[in-house]
């Protein structure tokens, strides 16, 4: 489901919080891989966001309780549900 506005949301939470950041869909146990952005850290990957659908994984983020990032992590959910949805037309 790899998209251009998806890559675009992540990327600017990338540069912004100079982190690594990827999004992933929960199929069952498993979790598959859809869109990522940054540079690799090599540090243990903290989980930004979960859902019963999504989970959204980061490296190196300092700033987990600020409210811009909040708000740009449900902007990719929400851009993920709809692409996924259009995906399935």
């Amino acid at each position: 489901m790899s998209d251009f506005k998806l890559k675009d949301l992540l990327n600017k939470i990338a540069k912004k919080y100079n982190c690594k950041i990827w999004i992933n869909k929960k199929i069952g146990k498993r979790i598959s891989f859809i869109e990522k952005a940054g540079n690799e850290y090599y540090l243990p990957p903290e989980v930004l966001y979960e859902d019963s659908e999504y989970i959204i994984f980061c490296e190196n983020i300092h700033s987990k309780d600020d409210e811009y990032l909040r708000k740009l992590l449900l902007e990719v959910i929400k851009y993920a549900r709809n692409a996924e949805k259009n995906s399935k037309r």
